[in-house]
Order: structure tokens, then sequence, then C-alpha cells
């Protein structure tokens, strides 16, 4: 995989590229120190994925994005995480987006295979700044979990089953499937459909008792 890292701060270019070089399936780290460079060098076809600051001097992420996008797989790596910016990334064709220190360089490389093989990743957003998130108003049951439980909710309410969301979010089945028991509990949820339509406002959280959470495990259903 060849990688393209455009930011215009010069340590952060180098640090990434430090990390990520030499790492399993990294064939090559470039970079660009901003938007009209990154695409410059794209233009070139040899980069695979473009990992894109969002604020630069001169062409910044944004106005640079739809061009990156259609010469290569393009994931945000910034330290912005307003739920605008995410909303425009993916808007405008990148199909991630990690915020600066969420993730070790192993994961990164890990989440832009899975962008690559036509996935969509993020790490390090708070819930509501998600994609699914941007596209609906945020829910104010996630006022009763914790940001990673939100955010599991978040992906679960997509019909994603747990390998996915383990897959997603860099997270073991085992803690997934924790998550989600913490979460059926907390939305008093007497199954996976019942806790998805109180997550989406289709019920009103009275069809019965609590049942054990393992109605939350690795299937998936979703509600129409």
């Amino acid at each position: 995989m060849r990688i393209l890292v455009a930011d215009d701060n010069a340590l952060i270019r180098i640090g990434l590229r430090a990390a990520l070089e030499g790492l399993d399936g990294v064939t090559s780290v470039v970079v660009a120190g901003d938007g009209s460079e990154a695409i410059e060098i794209a233009q070139g076809g040899e980069v695979d994925v473009v990992l894109l600051d969002v604020r630069m001097p001169g062409t910044d992420g944004l106005a640079a994005l739809p061009r990156l996008a259609s010469l290569a797989t393009v994931v945000m790596l910034t330290h912005s995480d307003s739920a605008d910016v995410v909303a425009e990334a993916m808007n405008q064709g990148a199909s991630g987006f990690i915020v600066h220190g969420s993730l070790e360089p192993e994961a990164i490389v890990a989440a832009l295979r899975a962008c690559r093989a036509g996935g969509s990743v993020t790490a390090g957003l708070a819930p509501w700044a998600t994609l699914v998130s941007a596209q609906r108003p945020k829910t104010p049951l996630a006022e009763k979990l914790s940001p990673r439980e939100a955010e599991v909710m978040e992906i679960v309410a997509t019909g994603a089953p747990n390998y996915r969301i383990a897959r997603q979010l860099f997270l073991s089945e085992k803690t997934v499937k924790n998550h989600i028991n913490s979460i059926f509990s907390k939305l008093q949820a007497t199954n996976r459909a019942h806790a998805i339509a109180l997550w989406l406002g289709k019920a009103d959280g009275s069809q019965g008792p609590v049942e054990d959470g393992s109605a939350m495990g690795p299937g998936a259903m979703a509600v129409s």
C-alpha cells in the first residue's frame, strides 16, 4: 500500500512517515505540505491512500478532497473533531476520519486497508460526530450511555453484527459484547431489535422487562 501524508506540520509529516514505513502492507510513504502538492503527487498514479489534514494554508484538505478522492482512497487525519467538518469530509468523498492520537500506527494501517476495501472508518470522534449521527439528529438516549457505548450503539443501529462493529472500532468481539450488554441494560431493551427501535425513536420503552444481554449477541436485526 502506497501512502501519501498531506499535512502542513513538518513534524507530523516526518513522524507519520517514520511510524508507518516498514509496517506490514506498507510499500512507501510520501509527504505533501498542502492540498495542491498532494493533488500533484496523487496525479502521478503512485498513491493508493491519502492521509489528509483538514486545515492547511493555501489549498486546505477539504478544498483538495474532491480531486484527491477521484485519484485515491482518502482518509482524514486531523486534530478537528467537529461534526460539521466530519460530515463535509465524508460527503465530499473521504472514506474515513481519524483524530490524531486515537489510533496506534498499526491500527492506522488497518483502517487504511479497510477503507481501501470499501469500508468506512472513524476513530477518536464523539459519537454525535460520526457519519451516521451527522445524517440524523442525536438521540437523547445517548446521555444514558458512555461515549464508547453510544459509538457502539450508533453502529448497532445500522444493522451491523458484532464482528463488523469490532472491526470498525478496532475492538475485540468480547469487548463489543460487553458494551452491548451494558447498553442493553441501560436502555432497558428486551432484545436487539427493541434496542435499535429505542435508539431510533421508534419504540417507547414499554416492551417488557429487561432480558439477558445475550439477545444482543452476534446477530443483527435492522428496524425499518
